[in-house]
C-alpha cells in the first residue's frame, strides 16, 4: 500500500525519562503506530463497504406500506459455433419479463401482473433445498413446479424478515446446443422522462429503485447453460434464486454510477494530501493537522451513519449527506495521512539506523488495521445494518485520537510543532473542512457533480488530458541539467507503469468486490463469510510476506545484488497480470453454466496481487526521493501522488464498465463472454506492460542516477 510524503523531518528532540524506549525504539514510534492502525481501520473499514452499500437494494421492510414491483428481464441466446462465427451467423435473442412484486404490509393482495415475452429452449423449474448433498458435496434440489411465475412476497412494515423464503428457480437445457442465459433487473425510464427525450427508452434510469436480488445481486447476471445430455455429472446446477433484500437498505445505485464514486473517492485520498502536507509544513504544522484531519475523519464517518437515519436511508437527501461525509473522510485524510510518517521520522537523527525498521514497524500498524477493519464493519454491516459498520469505522478513529491527545505529551513531545508561531491558524482548519465537505455534498445534490464527471469522461476531455500531461512531462524534463534529464525521464516513465499497476489493484475495492459478493460461494462450516471480509486477505498476507521479502532484499544487498527498479515495476506488473489470469479462470467456469465459483479464485488473485504490491509498492517513493534534483523532489512527489489520483479514479471509471461490457454495449477484440472479457482486459494490459518494462530494464537502467536503484 503505497504511502504519502509530507513534511520535511525536523531534528529529533531530547526526550525525557519517561520517554523510554521500548524494544529499541521511542515510545512515541507505538503510539504513532496506534494512531495510524485505527486511521487505516476507518478509512479501509468505509471502502470495503462503499460500492456494496451504493449498489445493494432497497430494504422492503423499510420502505412505506404499498406495493412495489420490478421486473427481472430472462434473455435466451443460442451460442453460435465456431463454423456460424465465422460466417458470421446471428442467433435471435428470446427475451421474457418477469414481474417480481413485493406487498409491504399489504400481505394477501392479488397479483394481477403477468410474464410477458417469449419464454424461450430453456426449462424452469422451481426447487426447494433438500438440505443434503449429492456425492460430489452438491445441493440437492427437490422439485416443486415447472416453468415461472410471477414472484411474490410479503413483509410487514417495520419488521426485519426472517431469513428463508427464497425462490429458486433451477435452469436445465433440453435442447442439443448450448444456450447463453442473462438476466438483469430492469430499469426502465418512466412514460414521462421517455416523451421528454426519446433517446432514453431502451436506456437504463440509473435512479430506479429495486426491491430484489438476483443470485446476490442487483446487476447483469450472464453465463452459458449447456445441453443437459452434456453436463458432467460432478457439475452443480445452475440455479436462479430470487429475493428481497432482508437486512438494510442500500441505495440501488447502478454497478457503473457506484464504481464512479468509488474512483473518485479512491484518487482524492492520494490526491488530497499533497495540499495537505503543505499546509502542515507551511502553517499549522504535522501535530494539528494530524488532530485536524482526525476529527474531520471521524466527522464523516459520523455523518454516514446519520445519511441511514429514518427516511434519509431512502431518499436523495440522505444520499447528499452520504456524499458529504465522504467528503470529509478525503479531507481529513488529506490533513492526516502526510503527518503521521514525518512524525515518525522526526523521532530519528537522519543518519539512526534505526530509522528503517521503525518504518517498517510503522507500517505494519497500517496493515493490522486493514486487516481488522473489514472483520468487524463487515461483520457489523452483515449482521445489523450498513451504518452499524460506517459507525463503528468512527469509532476507530475516536480511539485513535484520544489515544494520541493523552499520551502525545508523554512520548511525543515538541514533535510535530508548526513554523512560527501560526498554530492558531489550525483552529480554522476544521470549519474550513466542514464548509467544503458541505459545498461538495450541495454540488452533487443539484447535480452540478455528476454533470462535472460526464465531462471528464468524453473522450475528448481525456485526449486533452494525456495531451497535457505528455506536454507538461517533456517541458519539464527539457528544463533540467543535462546529468538529470536522464533521470527525471525515468521518473515520469515509472510513474506511467506505476499508475497501471494501481489501476489494476484497486478493483479490489470495486469490481472485485462485486464479484465476491455475488458470484463466490462464501459459504464455509454452516455460514456465510461477509463479502468485507475477504479485503482483509491483502492486509494479512502483507503483515506474513512483507518480513520475509524484507529478508530476502537485504540478502541481495549484503551480495552486492540488486533488482533494478524497471525489473520491479515489471514483476509487479505480472503478479498483478497473474491475479487477473486466476479470475479469468472463474469468469470462464461461470460461462460453463456454473451459479457461483469456490473462494479460492478470489483468495488467488488477492495472493498474487499481494505479491506484486510487496515487490513494486515500497520502492516507488524511495526511488524518486534518491533520483530527483534536489530542487525537484518535492514537485516530482507531488507528481507522483497525481498519477496514483488518476490511477484511483480510472480504477473506478474501467471499473463501470463490467455490465456494458457483459451486455455487449462496450465492443472489446475478444469475445468470451460474462465477466471473462473484462478480466482478460487486465490480463494483457498488465501482463504486456509487465514484459515491455522488463525487455526495456537495461536500456533504462542507464538512465538513473544509481544503476542498482
Amino acid at each position: 500500500m503505497s504511502q504519502f510524503q509530507g513534511p520535511q523531518d525536523s531534528q529529533p528532540p531530547t526526550f525525557s525519562s519517561e520517554s523510554s524506549e521500548f524494544l529499541g525504539h521511542p515510545r512515541g514510534l507505538f503510539l504513532l503506530f496506534l494512531v495510524e492502525m485505527w486511521e487505516r481501520f476507518s478509512y479501509y473499514g468505509m471502502r470495503g463497504l462503499l460500492v456494496l452499500y451504493l449498489t445493494a437494494a432497497l430494504a422492503p421492510h423499510q420502505v412505506a406500506p404499498g406495493r412495489y414491483t420490478n421486473w427481472l428481464e430472462v434473455s435466451q441466446t443460442t451460442v453460435p459455433t465456431k463454423e456460424e462465427e465465422q460466417n458470421k451467423v446471428e442467433h435471435p435473442t428470446m427475451k421474457l419479463r418477469l414481474p417480481l412484486t413485493v406487498f409491504v404490509g399489504q400481505p394477501g393482495e392479488h397479483l394481477d401482473q403477468a410474464i410477458s415475452g417469449d419464454s424461450g429452449p430453456l426449462k424452469f423449474e422451481l426447487v426447494t433445498d433438500s438440505g443434503k448433498l449429492d456425492q460430489f458435496q452438491n445441493t440437492v434440489w427437490t422439485p416443486v413446479s415447472e416453468g415461472l411465475q410471477p414472484v411474490a412476497f410479503a413483509v410487514e412494515s417495520g419488521t426485519r424478515p426472517a431469513r428463508g423464503g427464497v425462490l429458486h428457480y433451477r435452469v436445465t437445457n433440453p435442447t442439443d446446443r448450448t444456450i447463453k442465459l442473462s438476466t438483469k433487473l430492469d430499469r426502465p425510464f418512466s412514460a414521462e422522462a421517455i416523451a421528454a427525450d426519446p433517446s432514453k427508452k431502451d436506456k437504463q434510469d440509473p435512479d430506479y429503485k429495486v426491491y430484489f436480488k438476483v443470485n446476490d445481486g442487483t446487476s447483469v447476471l450472464s453465463t452459458n447453460i449447456p445441453p443437459a445430455s452434456q453436463r458432467k455429472p460432478d457439475a452443480p446446477d445452475f440455479v436462479l434464486s430470487i429475493d428481497i433484500n432482508r437486512i438494510d437498505s442500500g441505495r440501488s445505485w447502478i454497478k457503473s454510477s457506484a464504481n464512479t464514486l468509488y474512483g473518485w473517492y479512491t484518487g482524492m485520498v492520494y490526491l488530497l494530501p499533497i495540499l495537505g502536507g503543505l499546509i502542515a509544513d507551511k502553517l499549522i504544522g504535522t501535530h494539528r493537522s494530524m488532530v485536524v484531519g482526525g476529527l474531520l475523519i471521524t466527522l464523516g464517518h459520523l455523518v454516514l451513519w446519520c445519511s441511514g437515519v429514518g427516511q434519509l436511508a431512502l431518499n436523495d437527501y440522505g444520499m447528499s449527506i452520504f456524499v458529504t461525509g465522504l467528503a470529509l473522510i478525503t479531507i481529513g485524510t488529506g490533513h492526516f495521512k502526510p503527518c503521521v510518517s514525518v512524525m515518525v521520522g522526526q523521532l530519528y537523527n537522519r543518519d539512526d539506523p534505526r530509522r528503517e525498521s521503525a518504518f517498517s514497524i510503522f507500517y505494519m500498524g497500517i496493515n493490522v488495521g486493514a486487516f481488522t477493519c473489514n472483520i468487524v464493519c463487515g461483520w457489523l454491516a452483515a449482521t445489523y445494518g450498513w451504518h452499524y459498520g460506517f459507525g463503528a469505522a468512527a469509532v476507530g478513529m475516536i480511539l485513535g485520537i484520544a489515544t494520541y491527545l493523552t499520551y502525545r505529551n508523554k512520548y511525543l513531545a515538541g514533535i510535530g510543532e508548526p513554523p512560527g508561531s501560526r498554530g492558531s491558524l489550525a483552529m480554522a482548519m476544521l470549519p474550513i473542512g466542514l464548509l467544503l465537505a458541505a459545498a461538495i455534498g450541495w454540488l452533487f445534490h443539484i447535480g452540478v457533480l455528476d454533470q462535472f464527471d460526464r465531462l471528464m469522461s468524453q473522450k475528448i476531455a481525456f485526449l486533452s488530458v494525456i495531451a497535457l500531461a505528455i506536454a507538461y512531462a517533456v517541458w519539464f524534463i527539457a528544463r533540467q541539467a543535462p546529468g538529470d534529464r536522464g533521470p527525471v525521464f525515468t521518473i515520469f516513465l515509472y510513474m506511467l507503469f506505476n499508475a497501471l499497476f494501481w489501476l489494476s489493484f484497486e478493483q479490489a475495492g470495486s469490481s472485485l468486490t462485486t464479484f465476491t459478493d455475488e458470484l463466490t460461494d462464501r459459504r464455509f462450516a454452516g455460514s456465510v463469510v461477509p463479502t468485507p471480509l475477504f479485503q482483509s486477505i491483502n492486509p494479512l498476507l502483507i503483515i506474513l510476506f512483507a518480513p520475509i521479502f524484507g529478508v530476502f532484499w537485504a540478502n541481495l544487498a549484503r551480495r552486492n545484488r540488486f533488482i533494478p527498479q524497471p525489473a520491479k515495476i515489471g514483476i509487479g506488473l505480472i503478479f498483478v497480470g497473474l491475479g487477473y489470469v486466476v479470475m479469468l479462470m472463474a469468469a470462464m467456469r461461470l460461462n460453463s453454466g456454473v451459479p457461483k465459483v469456490g473462494m479460492i479464485f478470489i483468495s488467488g488473485c488477492y495472493f498474487l496481487h499481494t505479491v506484486g504490491e510487496i515487490i513494486l509498492s515500497p520502492t516507488g517513493l524511495s526511488y524518486v526521493a534518491k533520483t530527483a534534483p534536489k530542487n525537484h523532489v518535492s514537485s516530482l512527489m507531488g507528481i507522483w501522488f497525481i498519477s496514483s489520483f488518476i490511477a484511483g479514479l480510472s480504477a473506478g471509471k474501467v471499473a463501470a464498465l463490467v455490465d456494458p461490457i457483459i451486455e455487449g454495449e462496450v465492443k472489446l477484440p475478444w469475445n468470451i463472454g460474462g465477466q471473462a472479457d473484462f478480466f482478460l482486459l487486465f490480463v494483457l494490459s498488465s501482463c504486456a506492460a509487465g514484459v515491455v518494462i522488463l525487455a526495456l530494464s537495461p536500456l533504462l537502467i542507464r538512465f538513473q542516477r544509481n544503476r542498482n536503484d
